[in-house]
């Protein structure tokens, strides 16, 4: 800045020097540590005197008042330069606390998912042990035998539930869901929803309307997954006998899957809780299986393909939980398209 103004642009003007140089060491101040600026202000101060306060190409000053300019422009660039520092320093403490709050919080969350896992596993695992032990008695009622089959059956479903939720937990955590796009029709994918979730949806009578009659271009897998958190959480939170709608359209770019339950609604206040890991409502059934992690995996599943989430309640009772995913829309047309 010395050779520009002094030699290129034939500069003199101490004031607007003086202020160039002041930028230059409040920058320096920023970027560095407090020496390195305060160097920069000496240097600044004797380029000052020796380029542009006369008598110019020496440290000698004539006028008093330029003593009394080049000192205050010292201590300018000095506290500057502090103040500047302080404030970096500052927002590094901020930082730091911050992090040391996400770690706190991601301590308190592997808390939680271990104390979660303990229960969720301990209660189909002594269920399954104690249908194993009546099958060994060798139960003469054959109706007994059966229902002791479909408890097997019943808590070993559950465990798969469990230990999928995990794995796709793990998989939204470390980044590692790659959505691939396929042909298909809406409906299929609510199908596969609700078959993934069947044991909660029982005794819920499912009203699907679909309002686009062509195919779309979604990952089938990850759409159905997301999907069936959200009946699983209607289904648990209805209650029982009350139907479940799964309202499904297309607006040209988007596919959009609505679900509306009979329940209570959602209590004000928990919209914000209600797509974090690990969070339970209140008021699910007694028998109910609930790991906390289904909301937060739908979010995950959907936010990996470009789309979101959200949730309300219904003016008519209950509350409606919609998925809306990025997809193209076609006519369904012949298999040879499949896949294009």
């Amino acid at each position: 800045m010395t050779a520009a103004y002094e030699a290129w642009l034939g500069l003199r003007n101490p004031t607007v020097v003086g202020l160039s140089y002041l930028m230059i060491v409040l920058l320096v101040a920023a970027a560095s540590t407090l020496r390195v600026a305060v160097a920069t202000s000496v240097v600044s101060v004797l380029a000052l005197n020796f380029f542009f306060l006369p008598p110019v190409r020496t440290l000698i000053l004539e006028d008093p008042e330029n003593w009394v300019a080049l000192f205050v422009f010292l201590v300018v660039s000095y506290v500057g330069s502090r103040l500047s520092v302080m404030a970096r320093e500052r927002a590094r403490l901020v930082e730091e606390r911050q992090d040391a709050e996400r770690m706190r919080e991601r301590a308190e969350l592997k808390s939680a998912l271990l104390s979660s896992l303990g229960h969720d596993l301990k209660t189909p695992l002594t269920a399954i042990a104690v249908a194993a032990d009546n099958l060994r008695t060798a139960l003469d009622d054959e109706g007994q035998r059966r229902e002791q089959l479909n408890i097997v059956r019943s808590e070993v479903a559950r465990l798969t539930r469990l230990v999928q939720d995990i794995v796709d937990m793990a998989r939204i955590e470390t980044g590692a869901v790659a959505p691939m796009l396929e042909w298909v029709h809406p409906a299929d994918i609510v199908d596969a929803a609700v078959q993934q979730v069947e044991q909660t949806l029982a005794g819920h009578p499912i009203d699907v309307q679909v309002a686009c009659a062509g195919e779309v271009r979604v990952d089938p897998r990850l759409t159905a997954a997301a999907l069936a958190h959200v009946l699983e959480n209607a289904g648990a939170y209805a209650p029982a006998g009350t139907p479940i709608t799964v309202s499904v359209g297309h607006d040209g770019s988007e596919l959009t899957l609505a679900v509306r339950d009979r329940g209570a609604g959602i209590a004000p206040g928990n919209q914000d809780n209600l797509f974090g890991q690990f969070y339970r409502g209140v008021g699910a059934g007694r028998g109910s299986f609930r790991t906390g992690m289904g909301l937060a995996i739908t979010r995950g599943l959907t936010v990996a393909q470009g789309g979101r989430v959200s949730a309300e309640n219904h003016p008519q009772g209950g509350a409606v939980f919609t998925l809306t995913v990025p997809a193209d829309a076609r006519a369904a047309g012949p298999e040879d398209q499949e896949g294009s």
